[in-house]
């Protein structure tokens, strides 16, 4: 199995990467240096690959200023739509191409599921709407899925370290009315879902990447301080956090509430489906 991973060197990147290879699976990697040198260089990496997962895309949570709303826009489309091309012009065309979108493509009122959601037309709603709408244009030569990945948890990477920091330093709490869902995912429910993915290439084509229990933001700092053994008592104003990130605020004072219906339907068992055994497993057991 020859899979090829843009973001290969991020987080989510890293894991599957060395899951993948654990399993004896050749794993390569495309960069930020090889989309610079157009289509037929990626062509040259993509070839003869059984799969090609895309998680390409600058980070969400900082202040949206005009020239880093551009970044979040060009790091996802222009990169998808240069790794479209490059499938499109490859001898040997990946058997598969999953390719990353987010939660935020869902409206935060209400339960969202792949088959049953409102989508929101915000800036991150019409960003992932637009993501989404670049990748399938490889449908034609690949066999497409779009993930839509909730907020990815390990211990030393990704969303949790930052969580978890303010609580340590025991100024922790919910953020603005804590009322906000979380959608969630443990990173070694992550790696195991794509891998079932990979074996199974299901007729369904859109796949939401959270775990099937989203929590409150408030419940989320309540189970988190548990864990560390610390208060949760000062919640941090949506007006603070509006005036820190601008525009970028809404990643985190609007959730969605989304279930992984279709990975459920599919058969996939979740080793951590609940929050309190997510976090032991990442807090406490090491």
């Amino acid at each position: 199995m020859k899979i090829v991973i843009s973001g290969k060197t991020g987080f989510i990147g890293k894991n599957l990467t060395s899951y993948f290879s654990k399993k004896g699976y050749e794993v390569s990697g495309i960069g930020r240096t090889d989309f610079e040198k157009g289509i037929s260089h990626l062509a040259t990496l993509i070839s003869g690959s059984d799969v090609l997962i895309n998680l390409a895309g600058a980070p969400i949570i900082k202040r949206w200023t005009k020239s880093y709303s551009k970044k979040l826009w060009d790091s996802r489309i222009i990169t998808t739509r240069q790794l479209t091309d490059a499938i499109a012009v490859t001898h040997e065309k990946p058997k598969a191409f999953f390719s990353a979108s987010a939660v935020g493509i869902y409206d935060r009122h209400g339960i969202n599921t792949e088959e049953k959601n409102t989508f929101d037309n915000d800036f991150l709603g019409l960003l992932c709407q637009k993501w989404e709408e670049e990748s399938q244009r490889a449908r034609i030569h690949s066999a497409t899925y779009n993930i839509r990945i909730g907020i990815v948890l390990g211990k030393n990477g990704g969303a949790l370290p930052q969580m978890a920091l303010p609580f340590k330093l025991f100024v922790g709490g919910k953020l603005g009315n804590g009322h906000q869902m979380t959608s969630w995912i443990h990173i070694k429910d992550f790696v195991k879902a794509m891998d079932f993915l990979i074996m199974k290439l299901p007729d369904k084509k859109v796949f939401n990447f959270t775990a099937p229990f989203p929590v409150s933001n408030a419940e989320f700092s309540s189970v988190l301080a548990r864990k560390l053994n610390r208060p949760n008592l000062l919640a941090v104003p949506g007006l603070a956090i509006k005036l820190l990130f601008g525009e970028g605020s809404v990643a985190l004072l609007n959730g969605q509430n989304v279930i992984p219906e279709n990975l459920l339907n599919e058969g996939f068992q979740f080793e951590f489906p609940a929050l309190d055994k997510a976090l032991e497993d990442l807090l406490v057991n090491h």
